[in-house]
């Protein structure tokens, strides 16, 4: 058996107004030679295990009854190589039910993964961290049970169908018995599979409602204590928690009910076919060998039936878990066309709402005078924004070209922006193709050597360090183990080490003190020389090292150097705040 391989592209759900359809049909078509493959075993387990029954009966009648020893030998030879196929199949089918939940769980994971990278900043403001989570927790889980089970269930399916055959050999009564019974077992399971549904769809929002709460208030801690708001945050999460439980009981109720009838349904059922079996047994209609076979192939249907029912049951669950992949999927763009337009560089970045123009080449200053609408500014300038007139790139619209294409030339620096765990070399070189003297100017540029190891005493040297630096100083979860300052040093040493041909900065020194702000204005300001680069600050330090100024106030932008705007009284109330 092959080793597991997870898929290099796992392709995405179908097109189909019906969650489920569209996320099994696609997990489905997708995996239908390990599905085949995990039926094909399973049916081979559990087929074999149907004869065994047949095979105790003929070994009754032929070889005890009768009194033939060679007949006894051969018969228990023949239970031999059944119970032989059935323990090989069983560990075969075991391994295929684990490789496709493995392969399901990686396409779910991957796509989850493939779906917010995609959508990028703006997954924020359509999905919270809680319903990621859970998604990725919860909703992941059920799929692969689903794709676990498929081989299983319809193996159990041709089980049966073999099953009933056998019993036509006895007697058609039989077949009438369980063709009837099982289909009826089902009817009146129904009820038990829809309110367990009902009921998983309700602890699935309740669970995710639960996620985003404690993630909101962990996220926020420091602010909730700092304002006194930790005992009510606290509150509210007791009452989701509380709600979230009831919920779980009240699924796991519905699930100790279906536990008891795939119990006691298949159970009355053996009990009624026995009693007819006796019945004939005793009037001579069959023999003792047939009565102890049909007692063997009763026993041997009801894993078959509780296989069915596990099936159904991990598909009620799926389905769930559909409704709420599918929908976070609805966020995926559409694939970019491949032939697309050439991306005009040495062009200006335009945006038409605000008039702010981006010059080619020269590090402009934006300031906004009361603050409002620096987010969507700075939106529209990246080619994130969802919604109004895009920002253009000379007289092209930037939503003209496809993300990857904007991502690669224009870089926005957020103030929000992260770092993630691991080595600082990782995180500050994120595609691997700098060397230690680039990473460390950028460093330099963010005065951000001693973070690193360089001796402080250095760290207004104009010179680039070259020794005495540990690149590999790992970062906690998301740099807790740096103070802000340090946070927002390193992150600006890593968009610098992106070189993107437009780098826009989101007030890149905001949580620095004035001597290192005033540091890295210069070295930025040599760093970027000729290269287009925007800064939205309202810091003078920064905008005195800038080539040109837009000052946004009123309906329109004023453009000078921050020297001749500090002429105006309203610029010069702004920067000076």
């Amino acid at each position: 058996m092959a080793r597991f391989t997870p898929p290099r592209d796992p392709g995405g759900p179908l097109p189909h107004p019906r969650p489920a359809v569209a996320v099994i049909g696609w997990l489905f078509r997708s995996q239908w030679r390990m599905l085949a493959m995990s039926t094909l075993v399973s049916f081979a387990f559990l087929g074999a295990q149907q004869f065994v029954p047949y095979v105790v009966g003929r070994a009754v009648d032929d070889g005890l009854v009768a009194g033939d020893r060679a007949a006894l030998y051969w018969w228990s030879a023949a239970l031999m190589a059944c119970i032989g196929v059935a323990t090989v199949t069983g560990v075969a089918s075991f391994y295929y039910m684990m490789y496709t939940a493995m392969d399901t769980d990686f396409r779910v994971q991957r796509r989850l993964v493939d779906t917010v990278v995609a959508v990028g900043s703006r997954i924020r403001s359509r999905t919270d961290a809680g319903e990621l989570v859970a998604i990725s927790a919860a909703d992941a889980h059920a799929l692969s049970s689903v794709s676990m089970m498929f081989g299983r269930l319809a193996s159990a399916l041709l089980a049966f169908l073999l099953a009933l055959s056998i019993l036509a050999t006895l007697s058609w009564w039989f077949v009438l018995a369980a063709g009837v019974g099982v289909p009826a077992m089902f009817l009146l399971l129904r009820p038990l599979f829809l309110r367990l549904e009902a009921r998983g769809r309700e602890f699935r929002d309740r669970f995710g409602e639960q996620t985003g709460i404690g993630t909101d208030a962990v996220a926020g801690l420091r602010v909730l204590r700092g304002i006194g708001g930790e005992a009510h945050f606290t509150a509210r999460y007791k009452t989701a928690s509380q709600a979230s439980r009831r919920a779980g009981v009240r699924v796991r109720r519905t699930a100790a009910g279906l536990e008891f009838a795939r119990l006691a349904l298949p159970g009355t059922l053996l009990v009624l076919v026995l009693w007819m079996g006796a019945e004939m047994t005793l009037d001579g209609t069959i023999t003792a060998g047939e009565f102890v076979a049909l007692f063997g192939y009763l026993v041997a249907l009801t894993r078959p039936l509780g296989y069915t029912i596990q099936g159904v049951d991990a598909l009620t669950r799926a389905i769930v878990a559909s409704g709420r992949f599918q929908k976070l999927q609805d966020e995926h763009p559409e694939p970019e066309p491949e032939d697309e337009r050439p991306w005009p560089a040495g062009e200006p970045l335009h945006d038409p709402a605000s008039g702010t123009s981006i010059e080619p080449g020269l590090i402009t200053g934006v300031v906004t005078g009361d603050g409002k609408g620096a987010t969507e500014l700075l939106d529209r300038l990246a080619g994130y924004a969802e919604t109004g007139e895009p920002a253009r790139i000379g007289t092209t619209p930037l939503g003209a070209f496809g993300t990857a294409t904007v991502r690669r030339h224009v870089h926005l620096l957020e103030a929000r922006a992260q770092l993630f765990s691991g080595p600082l070399r990782d995180q500050l070189d994120v595609d691997g193709r700098r060397t230690d003297a680039d990473i460390m100017r950028a460093l330099h540029t963010a005065s951000a050597v001693d973070i690193v190891g360089v001796d402080p005493s250095l760290i207004e040297s104009e010179e680039v360090p070259s020794t005495g630096y540990d690149l590999d100083t790992v970062a906690g979860e998301r740099g807790r183990n740096f103070s802000g300052g340090e946070r927002q040093r390193l992150i600006l040493a890593r968009a610098l080490l992106a070189d993107p041909e437009i780098l826009v900065l989101d007030d890149p020194a905001s949580a620095c003190d004035a001597q290192t702000e005033a540091r890295i204005a210069a070295r930025l300001a040599r760093h970027r020389r000729g290269r287009t680069t925007a800064i939205l600050t309202n810091s003078p330090q920064l905008l005195a090292v800038c080539d040109r100024v837009q000052f946004l106030a009123g309906a329109e932008a004023v453009a000078g150097t921050h020297a001749e705007l500090l002429q105006q009284a309203e610029y010069r109330e702004a920067v000076t705040r």
